[in-house]
This record gives structure tokens, sequence and C-alpha cells, in this order.
């Protein structure tokens, strides 16, 4: 592990709690640890300046994520060592091939645990893992156990994704009633949003190998979206969002529906866990995914 000398940098999962979480776990750990977060569409010129950060002296974490496969090899290449910590299963067998043909590449996976959860369990142990990160993780893997608790907290904790600083006092104070009584108050609002957004949605469809799947433009609680809309019509459906000229595509389903979320995301070059995936592609792609004619068929 680290001594003197080793400095210690950390790329999490960007837009995301349970990565925020990840990193503030780290920071418990490591005081003066360098915090990035990257998403799963990253820019190369954003993965450079953190490889700048590195040298042979540098230990770096990756939590709640995976970079691609070139990226990964060059900082393997600079790096002391680089500990992946993720759960998320489309990666794992990949992920555990890169164990065996690096000696200074670890990889730490559990499909059980949240990113949050998995780091703190790397780290401090399986003891005393704090209720706010059980809470995180209960919304991460769509397990639900603490009914309105996970609801309420995951809702106000919307907004500290990529603070990591701030969610770390969250962490030590661990104060979960005083966040479930702010986030029933956004609940009501959230809830509001969702249901008229499934109310009026309008579904566009898209060619994804030899899958016509549903798609919606969706910005914000995607997830809560693409479960009831996956619910409402039976089948895995896609949820998307334009960036600039990229489209971060995030898939939902159920279990027992064909194909899966994961399966979907695949065929994109995406990755995730099976029900809950996503990919990032250029726009100019996406546009050719986009079934024009069936759309014709349905005017005529």
């Amino acid at each position: 592990m680290a001594g003197d000398k080793s400095k210690i940098v950390c790329i999490y999962h960007k837009n995301c709690t349970d990565g925020t979480f990840s990193a503030s776990v780290l920071k418990i750990k490591y005081p003066d640890c360098k915090l990035y977060p990257l998403n799963h569409g990253y820019e190369e010129e954003d993965f450079e300046n953190i490889l700048n950060e590195v040298d042979k002296d540098t230990i770096v974490y990756i939590t709640d994520f995976s970079l691609r496969d070139d990226d990964l090899k060059k900082l393997l290449s600079k790096a002391k060592e680089v500990i992946n910590i993720d759960h998320h299963i489309g990666v794992k067998e990949k992920l555990e091939k890169y164990q065996k043909e690096f000696n200074n590449y670890k990889f730490i996976f559990d499909n059980n645990s949240s990113g949050a959860s998995l780091t703190w369990k790397y780290l401090f142990g399986e003891e005393n893992i704090p209720k706010i990160i059980k809470l995180v993780e209960d919304k991460d893997l769509w397990n639900w156990k603490y009914g309105d608790y996970t609801k309420f907290v995951n809702l106000y904790l919307y907004q500290y994704a990529d603070k990591p600083e701030e969610v770390l006092d969250f962490i030590k104070k661990d104060n979960v009633e005083e966040l479930v009584k702010n986030g029933e108050v956004i609940a009501k609002f959230v809830d509001y949003i969702i249901n008229k957004f499934v109310e009026n949605a309008e579904p566009t469809l898209l060619k994804i190998g030899d899958y016509k799947v549903k798609a919606f433009n969706v910005n914000n609680f995607q997830s809560e979206i693409g479960n009831i809309l996956a619910e409402k019509y039976g089948e895995a459906v896609a949820l998307f969002n334009i960036k600039g000229y990229q489209v971060r595509i995030s898939f939902r389903s159920l279990d027992n529906q064909s194909p899966s979320a994961l399966e979907l995301a695949k065929i994109l070059g995406g990755g995730g866990h099976k029900n809950a995936s996503g990919a990032s592609i250029p726009l100019e792609e996406f546009c050719n995914l986009i079934n024009f004619n069936e759309e014709g068929e349905k005017d005529g």
C-alpha cells in the first residue's frame, strides 16, 4: 500500500452519487489524495490531464468506474499501482484478465455491493459501514430494502454529485434523519415531474443490432423513469441525452426481459449492470440508429 513517497490519485464515476461517495470514502483514508471525476463518454483530454499527474510513485484508485483499454494500459505503464474498485458486471471478465496480465493492477469486484460500499469494505473492512452509504447502495443496486428512507435520502443527495468534499461531511455525521426530512419535501415535486413525463412520453424507435428499441429524451431521473417505462412497455427501453455532438444513452430493463439493458449497451460498446447500463456514441451514429421508416409507416 501507500508508503511515505507514494501519492494517491482517485478517478471516480462522474455525475453519480455512488461514485462521489466512493471518492469521499477514499478521502477519509487518504486526506491528501487528488480526486478526478470521469464519465463513460469522457474526453481524451480529460484523461490526459489526469495521466500527467501520475508518476512511478503514484497509486491510482479507480472507484465505481473503469477506463477504456488503451487508457488503462497507459496508466499502468506510468503508475506504481492501480487499484480498480468496481461492481459493474459488464467489465468483470475484461478487468480480471488485466489483473492476471499486469503485476501492478488489482481488481476488486462485487456485483452485490455498490461502488461506495465496496470501497469502504476494501479500505476499512465490513464492519461499521455508515448508514448513509447503505442507503446510497440500496438505490444504486435498485434493492429498495429501506423504502422511503432510501428514496428521500438519495433525492436530497442528488445535488451533491461530484462534490466529494461536501459528501465527506455527510459520511462523518451520518445524520440520516435530517436528510430524510429534506428529501421528503423534494420527493413530492420529483414524483410529479416523473409521472407527468411518463404520462406524455412518446418513444423514438432505434435500431440497435437486431433489436428495435423504444427511446426517450430524458435528462434527469433516468433510472426512475426508465424502470417505469420498461414495466409499461414490457421491454427494455433507452433514455438518451444529447450533449454537444455526443449522445449518452442509458438502458433500463426488468428481470426476464430480453434483450437486457446490458445486452443493448454492449452492442454500442457500453456496459454496466444487467438491468441498468449505458453507452456513449457520436451524434451522427445516434441519428443513423433512428428508425425513420417505422415513423413513416405510422404516418401513412
